[in-house]
């Protein structure tokens, strides 16, 4: 009995030890590679920075440097550009907008949006989120986002971009603070927004009022709402605009809800007492 006890221990050791010895033979596998994927990050997201640097300040020869001969540039609004004479072009013909006018441009790059995956034996992909900041005539500002891919190839020890997708372009709307459009109102006032206010058979907006401020109630959240303007108030939370409707002798009758989803509306439940 005790020589069987004995053996059981000794193969329980021996398979502790293998487990042991492979952890630890796969930690240091994978210690090795993240060097290997955060040396390859590192060196893809100065190329990134070097591309943009020289396209924000319109340096042409560095842009050149880093374009491959046969580029192919897939673009959601412009189609495919194939040439990269055509490229540079579009580059020059920016300098000379920024130049002549008050037109310019600028990339940023999204913050942790950036992706980088080795492409054995080729080169690197690289994806994420950017920005362009333009600014017109009038210092009239637009913000434009879109989702990129970039393909690189590494020539002679020297990175260039043989492929670039820019696509699913969007404007990027400023956010509202709260805190600088809110303006002042009475307890008086506030008292004539609060009730219920019935948006589906099974959702009710609960409009309440906690000394100087006004929440909405609805399936358990209760959420801020901020004054801007008469009738209309900001959610706290995500910046969507909500506005109380009046009727013709100024009271209020239900609410319109501006989101994401789109414009829904509400009537105010009166109850009969």
């Amino acid at each position: 009995m005790n020589l069987k006890r004995l053996k059981t221990l000794s193969r329980t050791i021996i398979c502790i030890m293998q487990l042991t010895c492979f952890l630890s033979l796969a930690q240091t596998n994978t210690d090795h590679l993240k060097t290997i994927n955060t040396s390859l990050f590192d060196e893809i997201l100065k190329m990134d920075s070097l591309l943009f640097s020289a396209y924000n300040n319109v340096e042409i020869d560095k842009y050149k440097a880093l374009i491959s001969e046969d580029i192919e540039f897939f673009h959601d609004k412009n189609g495919l550009i194939n040439s990269k004479e055509r490229i540079i072009e579009s580059l020059k013909k920016i300098a000379k907008a920024k130049k002549n006018t008050h037109y310019t441009i600028t990339r940023k790059l999204v913050k942790n949006t950036l992706e980088v995956h080795e492409i054995p034996g080729f080169g690197v992909l690289e994806t994420g989120l950017h920005q362009f900041l333009e600014t017109n005539e009038g210092n009239k500002t637009s913000i434009t986002q879109a989702k990129f891919i970039h393909l690189w190839k590494k020539q002679n020890a020297n990175w260039v971009i043989t492929k670039v997708f820019s696509y699913n372009h969007q404007p990027v709307k400023k956010k509202v603070n709260p805190d600088q459009k809110a303006i002042s109102l009475t307890h008086k006032q506030m008292d004539t927004y609060m009730g219920d206010y019935q948006f589906a058979p099974k959702f009710v907006l609960t409009i309440i009022r906690e000394g100087h401020k006004l929440f909405g109630l609805a399936q358990g959240d209760k959420i801020e709402i901020i004054p801007y303007d008469i009738h209309k108030f900001l959610i706290a939370r995500d910046n969507s605009k909500l506005e109380f409707l009046i009727d013709d002798n100024d009271g209020v009758v239900g609410i319109e809800m501006q989101t994401k989803k789109g414009v829904m509306k509400a009537k105010k439940i009166i109850t009969n007492k």
